[in-house]
C-alpha cells in the first residue's frame, strides 16, 4: 500500500513578512486620511470653503495618503516595489468603496470611481517606485 504524503503549503516568512508590512502600511494609510479628514472637517468648519476647495482637498488628502503607504512599502519590501505598491493601492481603493456603501447604505456606486481607482493605485505606485 502506498504512502502518500501531504506537503503543507504554508507561506514562508518572506511572503508572511510582505503581507505584514502590506497590511501595516495600508492601516497607517487609513489613518492619516482620517486624520487629514478631521483637520479638512476642522477647516471647513471655521472657514468658509466652496465645493471646488473642498473636492480638491479631498483628492489632494486620498493622493497624499497612498503616497505615504506606497512609500512605507517601497522602504520595507525592496525588490518590485512598485508593484506591491499597486496592489496595496487597489487593497485600499476595495476597502474604500466597501466602507463608502455601508455607510451610504447604497450600493450606487458615484460616477468618479474610475478617477478614485487611478487615484490611490496612482499614488502608491508613486509611492513604492521613490522608496
Amino acid at each position: 500500500m502506498g504512502r502518500t504524503s501531504r506537503i503543507s503549503k504554508k507561506p514562508d516568512m518572506n511572503t508572511q513578512k510582505i503581507i505584514v508590512n502590506m497590511l501595516k502600511a495600508i492601516l497607517i494609510g487609513y489613518i492619516l486620511t482620517i486624520l487629514c479628514v478631521l483637520l479638512l472637517s476642522f477647516i471647513v468648519y471655521k472657514f468658509d470653503l466652496s465645493n471646488s476647495q473642498i473636492n480638491i482637498a479631498r483628492i489632494l488628502i486620498i493622493i497624499l495618503a497612498t503616497i505615504v503607504m506606497g512609500l512605507l512599502i517601497g522602504k520595507s519590501i525592496r525588490k518590485t516595489k512598485w508593484m506591491y505598491g499597486a496592489v496595496a493601492g487597489v487593497i485600499y481603493f476595495i476597502i474604500f468603496v466597501v466602507a463608502s456603501i455601508i455607510i451610504n447604505k447604497n450600493s450606487g456606486i458615484s460616477s468618479d470611481i474610475v478617477s478614485l481607482f487611478f487615484m490611490c493605485v496612482g499614488g502608491s505606485t508613486l509611492g513604492g517606485m521613490l522608496g
